[in-house]
């Protein structure tokens, strides 16, 4: 649960795993300052050394009421992807960078365990398999990966009230960013379809997907002529040769701390 601050604003991000969560609390950061309850090494240390469960960034909505009163955040925003990318994006994950899955475990296996996961380890894989609506509070302002990220950008000036930040807001921690051996995209059968549409009904209806159909129901945010001029002005430079140079070297710098 990243919180930035805006001047006199609390803004809080509900970070739902494998939801470009990386490149929206970098932006963050860039544009406010470092982030509070947000600590990227929490799965590094032991489990008996980690004071959550959970990595603060990926607290349940249900612990964050606990430790927070109504009301103390002026702003809660979330992004939310369609159940069935998401939950192969953390497969893959868990299979390629954490390695938490046993050998010859196939997907639709994993699939069928992920139901008494949850009632026996409710945090399971960080809560990157936890259904997102137990993730995101009510009232939050939702925006959907499919769109992409850009709608957030003029969302924060609004309420900074100042567009002196970032225009954009760059991928981070794609796959294969890690340096894991990548195998196939795996493409769910109809079998596991079936299941994911079951196990995270909650997630299609609350954030409006359809089992059949990639896009969100939701219709894209529309962004201003002002903004995408800026916004591309901004991307042209980021990718010129020296930019990227940069990045790949702080790349390489990142994962050397992993």
């Amino acid at each position: 649960m990243p919180i930035a601050r805006a001047d006199d604003k609390m803004i809080y991000y509900a970070h739902v795993p494998k939801c470009a969560g990386s490149a929206v609390e970098d932006y963050l950061a860039a544009r406010f300052g470092p982030l509070a309850f947000r600590d990227t090494g929490h799965m590094r240390r032991p489990e008996s050394r980690r004071w959550t469960r959970s990595s603060p960034q990926h607290v349940d909505r249900a612990s964050l009421g606990r430790l927070f009163p109504p009301g103390f955040f002026d702003h809660v925003f979330a992004v939310v992807r369609h159940p069935v990318a998401r939950l192969v994006s953390c497969w893959h994950f868990q299979l390629e960078v954490e390695r938490s899955i046993a050998s010859g475990i196939t997907f639709s296996d994993w699939l069928l365990g992920i139901e008494d996961m949850w009632a026996e380890q409710p945090f399971a894989f960080d809560n990157h398999i936890r259904p997102m609506a137990e993730i995101v509070p009510e009232g939050a302002r939702i925006f959907h990966l499919e769109h992409g990220l850009d709608a957030i950008v003029p969302w924060l000036d609004s309420i900074a009230g100042t567009d002196a930040g970032p225009r954009t807001m760059p991928r981070t921690n794609e796959r294969g960013a890690h340096g894991g051996k990548a195998s196939a995209k795996l493409v769910p059968n109809p079998s596991d379809l079936a299941l994911i549409a079951r196990l995270y009904a909650v997630d299609f209806e609350r954030f409006g997907y359809r089992i059949d159909a990639s896009a969100p129901l939701a219709p894209p945010p529309e962004l201003s002529a002002d903004y995408l001029a800026a916004r591309d002005a901004e991307l042209k430079l980021l990718n010129s040769a020296p930019v990227r140079l940069k990045k790949q070297v702080r790349d390489l710098a990142r994962r050397a701390l992993k």
